[in-house]
């Protein structure tokens, strides 16, 4: 809240995460983790009519901007996505 109250209204936040998993040959548990926080104008979002519009242009922007990071940290390489859930 201290970003938001700031004024910040998009920004990344990383941090360690400790968890009491086993070591295996295929899993550590102590890992980094990143959240993105983007708050939207709702003249960013006055192109949609319905939920499901507004929830492709957050969706498109979040990929966009990921895509983005992915080509500034690691170049000009292959990205895909892969609808999934776990």
């Amino acid at each position: 809240t201290t970003l938001l109250q700031e004024g910040y209204d998009e920004f990344l936040v990383t941090g360690d995460v400790y968890r009491r998993d086993e070591i295996d040959s295929s899993h550590y548990p102590i890992f980094h983790q990143m959240e993105g926080v983007k708050m939207f104008t709702p003249e960013e979002l006055s192109g949609a009519s319905t939920p499901e519009e507004r929830l492709k242009i957050v969706e498109q922007d979040l990929k966009h901007g990921l895509e983005g990071m992915a080509k500034e940290l690691f170049g000009d390489v292959e990205m895909r996505w892969v609808d999934a859930y776990f």
